[in-house]
């Protein structure tokens, strides 16, 4: 037993103290669903990010930065950030208005047919199942690397974990945790910072040190990154990739039901649109900070095995030990918050929108909601088991099919009239089959399709073609009900509690910052990467 061990095991117990503090506070399935709709800012904006962010964005995505791809990372996560801002002002705010405890519900709603809350819950939960599944990777393997232990017992441990304190608490605790996790891998990761920095010679010498340096990735600082690790086979393919991930991505945050659906939980509208902000700058800025963390390893450790394990090395070897320490509590916190935020919307989706019961009591509805938890984390651990893929291609999966299944009936259902429930209901249904089909035609190199759906007719692109089109058509053949008319104008109306001057004077001080700090990383790449490199200055 080691220190490292002892403070990762001591940060969990607080995580599962919390959220069993928290579940007494639960009163009843709003409370449990939507944290009684009155989370304030810093609390959304902590869930938003730590859920997104996961133990992909500590391993897998860090892990493809070593490995050749950092300038493709820059480029996906810019535009990731858009959907943090697009996302609340496009769809957030009226699915809040709706009232609903969670996403299928609206889908079934807003589209007067109970059929698309049942299929955007089935949805849900295959996607975040898939998402369950790489947070259990990740943390079972930071598990074994701080405990010596097999890895199937890791992943039964992190399993436990998360279904520990999301199990009795639900939402209230889930946000709460995923705050004091936020906080935790922010801090942890600006400390570390300078460390991993001095031990190559500073960051002033970072540049200078990788473009000497004969063991780096081809093509690291090139602007399109390492290609094959694109997946390409030259530098068009390569930005097609970058774009391709970042079109995913911006979709994903903006309409997905960890990311859109804490919108439900805040106390107001420009909660929303304030904790988005922050989101979308943290998804700049602190990312591009730790992926420069992790190609500066390739100045102290190049050739690693496994590269998603980059920085786990570094804070064994490179931090001092209280630094590491908290490192790693932080990749820990980054799994765990993920890990409870997609177990607790699963459980809700199949309890409330997939199988609809008429419960005796709310009573016995947090029961079962509870019991399916369990038996969906369950699965998801019997899936590691058969290693059934790295933790970056696993997520980058999951987070496709949503993009490809709801981007345009989610979108739709605000800014257009004319998109009814059929046509929503196949879109659903078309963007799903179409990219899972396409997908597992080129995964498993089926004839030509692994060289004909690349670039725009990537397996993302072919579910979007097919969800506009049969949103098209759907409509079309059964168009929009009076009903559904009257709905989507109820929810057109801003209310009156959302009318506060003030309050907008303060929205405008977060899109002031915003500006602030893009022009702020636009200077430090154009005068701190891309003129040196290419020799301009």
């Amino acid at each position: 037993m080691n220190i490292f061990f002892i403070g990762v095991v001591v940060s969990i117990l607080v995580y599962i103290v919390v959220g069993i503090w928290a579940g007494r506070s639960v009163k009843d399935v709003n409370d449990y669903y939507v944290s009684g709709r009155n989370a304030p800012t810093i609390l959304i904006a902590g869930t938003l990010f730590a859920s997104m962010l996961s133990v992909n964005g500590f391993m897998g995505d860090q892990g493809w930065c070593y490995s050749g791809n950092i300038t493709t990372l820059v480029l996906l996560n810019s535009m990731c950030a858009m959907g943090y801002i697009a996302g609340p002002l496009m769809f957030g705010r009226y699915l809040r208005r709706s009232e609903c405890t969670t996403m299928p519900e609206y889908f079934g709603a807003r589209y007067c047919d109970l059929k698309n809350r049942r299929v955007a819950g089935i949805i849900t939960a295959v996607s975040l199942t898939a998402y369950l599944l790489s947070c259990i990777t990740g943390v079972g393997i930071l598990m074994q690397e701080l405990t010596g232990l097999s890895y199937e017992l890791c992943l039964f441990l992190a399993w436990f974990c998360f279904t520990a304190f999301t199990f009795y608490s639900g939402s209230k605790g889930v946000i709460l945790t995923d705050t004091m996790m936020f906080m935790v891998f922010l801090i942890a990761t600006i400390i570390a910072g300078p460390y991993v920095f001095k031990a190559q010679g500073g960051i002033g010498h970072l540049l200078e040190n990788l473009m000497n340096n004969p063991n780096i990735p081809e093509n690291l600082l090139d602007y399109h990154g390492n290609i094959p690790g694109a997946g390409a086979t030259d530098v068009f393919g390569a930005v097609m990739y970058a774009v391709t991930m970042g079109i995913i991505w911006f979709i994903t945050v903006s309409v997905s039901p960890w990311q859109a659906g804490r919108n439900m939980m805040a106390k107001s509208e420009h909660v929303t649109f304030r904790a988005g902000a922050i989101a979308a700058a943290c998804t700049v800025i602190f990312l591009m900070y730790l992926n420069l963390q992790s190609v500066t390893v390739l100045n102290l450790n190049p050739g690693m095995e496994d590269p998603q394990r980059v920085l786990i090395w570094a804070a064994f070897h490179v931090m001092p030990k209280f630094v590491g320490t908290l490192m790693l509590a932080g990749i820990m916190a980054a799994g765990l918050s993920s890990a409870s935020t997609f177990l607790s919307v699963i459980g809700f989706s199949i309890t409330s929108d997939i199988v609809f019961v008429e419960f005796k009591s709310e009573k016995q509805q947090l029961f079962v909601s509870r019991v399916i938890m369990l038996i969906l984390g369950a699965i998801s651990l019997l899936l590691a088991y058969t290693g059934i893929g790295s933790v970056r291609i696993v997520t980058y999966f999951a987070s496709t099919i949503i993009a490809a299944s709801w981007g345009v009936s989610a979108i739709g259902s605000v800014v257009s009239k004319k998109l009814s429930a059929t046509g929503a209901r196949w879109s659903m249904i078309a963007g799903f089959v179409g990219f899972i089909v396409t997908k597992c035609l080129v995964g498993f190199h089926v004839g030509l399709f692994a060289t004909v759906f690349i670039n725009f007719l990537d397996p993302f692109f072919i579910g979007i073609y097919l969800s506009l089109f049969f949103a098209i058509l759907g409509s079309k053949l059964h168009p929009v009900t009076e009903e559904e008319k009257a709905y989507r104008e109820k929810l057109l109306i801003l209310p009156e509690s959302e009318k506060v001057i003030k309050d907008y004077k303060i929205d405008k001080v977060f899109g002031y910052l915003l500006i602030a700090a893009g022009i702020a990383v636009t200077l430090f790449l154009l005068f701190g990467w891309a003129l040196p490199y290419n020799g301009i200055i």
